[in-house]
C-alpha cells in the first residue's frame, strides 16, 4: 500500500469515527429530550384527568339542577291546569 493510499485510509476512517461519535453524541440528546416529553405529557395527562372529573361533576350538578327544575315546571302545571301531565 502506498503512503497515499495509507494517508486516505486514515482520513476515511477519522472521518467515520467522528461521525459516529457525533452521532451517539445527539441520539443521547434525543433520548433525554424525548424523556423530558414523556414526564411533561404523563403530568399534563394527570392534569386533564383531574379537569374531566371536575367537568363530569359539574354536568352532573347541572343535570340533578335541571331535572329539579322539571319537577317544579311540572307541579306548577298541574296546579294551574289543574290536571296532571302524563310523560
Amino acid at each position: 500500500m502506498t503512503n497515499e493510499l495509507m494517508g486516505i485510509l486514515v482520513a476515511v476512517i477519522a472521518v467515520s469515527v467522528t461521525l459516529g461519535g457525533l452521532i451517539l453524541t445527539s441520539n443521547r440528546g434525543l433520548k433525554q429530550d424525548m424523556a423530558q416529553m414523556e414526564t411533561r405529557l404523563r403530568e399534563d395527562m394527570s392534569q386533564m384527568r383531574g379537569d374531566l372529573k371536575q367537568l363530569g361533576d359539574r354536568v352532573a350538578r347541572l343535570e340533578h339542577g335541571q331535572a329539579k327544575l322539571e319537577g317544579l315546571l311540572e307541579g306548577l302545571r298541574e296546579a294551574i291546569t289543574g290536571r296532571t301531565v302524563s310523560g
